[in-house]
C-alpha cells in the first residue's frame, strides 16, 4: 500500500482488491470454519457413542455377573448384547457383546450361531488383541462341529506371543479327542514350555499332561 500516493488511492485499491478477491476469501473462511466445527462435532459424537456403549456394556456385565443364571437373565444378556452390536458395531464393546452371544449360543448347543458370532469379531476387529482369544474359542467350536482340520489351522502360534501356550493347549485337546495321543502329548509339552517362557499360568495343563502319562520333567 505504501506505493500509493494518497489515502484515497489506497482506499480505491483496497476496494478493487476486495471486489476481485473478497468472495474467494469469504468462501475460504467459511470452509475453514466448517472443517473446524465439523471435526469438533464428529469428536463429540464419537465421545457420546463411547459413553453410551460403555453404559450398555456395564448393564450387560451387571446382568451376567450379578444375576443368577436363569432364562430371564439369559434373555436380558442377549437383548443388551444384540443392541450393543447393532448400535455400536465399530466399538470394542460390540466385540465383547458378540463374545457373550457366542457363549450363550454354546450353552444352548447352537454351535453354528456361536461360530457366526466369533467369525464376526474376527472379520470386524482384525487388529484387536481380543482376536487371539476369539481364535482359540472358535477352534474349540469348530472342533465340536467336526471340523478338526479347520480348527487346527486357526492355532498357528507364529506371532501370537504369550498366547502360544493357550493355542498349543487347545491343539493338544483337539488332538487328544481325535485319538491322536502322541501328537497331543507333543502339543501339551510345547504348551508347557511356552507357558514357562511367557510366565502365563495354564492351571489345567499339567493335569492334562498327567492324564497322558507326562510330567513336568518331560518338557
Amino acid at each position: 500500500m505504501d506505493s500509493y500516493k494518497t489515502e484515497e488511492e489506497q482506499i480505491i485499491a483496497l476496494k478493487r482488491w476486495w471486489k476481485d478477491n473478497g468472495n474467494s476469501l469469504l468462501i475460504g473462511i467459511g470452509l475453514a470454519l466448517a472443517v473446524v466445527f465439523g471435526w469438533k462435532a464428529y469428536q463429540q459424537n464419537v465421545e457420546n457413542n463411547k459413553n453410551a456403549a460403555s453404559v450398555l456394556y456395564q448393564q450387560l456385565l451387571e446382568v451376567a455377573v450379578g444375576s443368577p443364571a436363569s432364562e430371564e437373565s439369559e434373555s436380558s444378556i442377549e437383548f443388551i448384547a444384540t443392541k450393543l452390536k447393532s448400535e455400536f458395531n465399530s466399538s470394542e464393546y460390540a466385540a465383547y457383546a458378540a463374545l457373550f452371544l457366542a457363549k450363550s449360543a454354546v450353552g444352548k448347543g447352537d454351535l453354528s450361531a456361536a461360530a457366526t458370532e466369533l467369525r464376526w469379531i474376527l472379520d470386524n476387529f482384525e487388529t484387536s488383541p481380543l482376536t487371539y482369544i476369539v481364535k482359540g474359542r472358535l477352534a474349540r467350536v469348530l472342533d465340536a462341529q467336526g471340523s478338526k482340520d479347520e480348527a487346527l489351522a486357526l492355532l498357528d502360534v507364529a506371532g501370537v506371543g504369550s498366547h502360544a501356550a493357550m493355542y498349543l493347549e487347545i491343539k493338544g485337546d483337539i488332538l487328544n479327542r481325535a485319538g491322536e495321543v502322541d501328537a497331543a502329548k507333543a502339543a501339551y509339552l510345547e504348551a508347557y514350555k511356552a507357558m514357562k517362557e511367557s510366565g502365563v499360568q495354564r492351571p489345567l495343563l499339567t493335569l492334562k499332561m498327567a492324564e497322558l502319562g507326562l510330567s513336568e520333567e518331560d518338557a
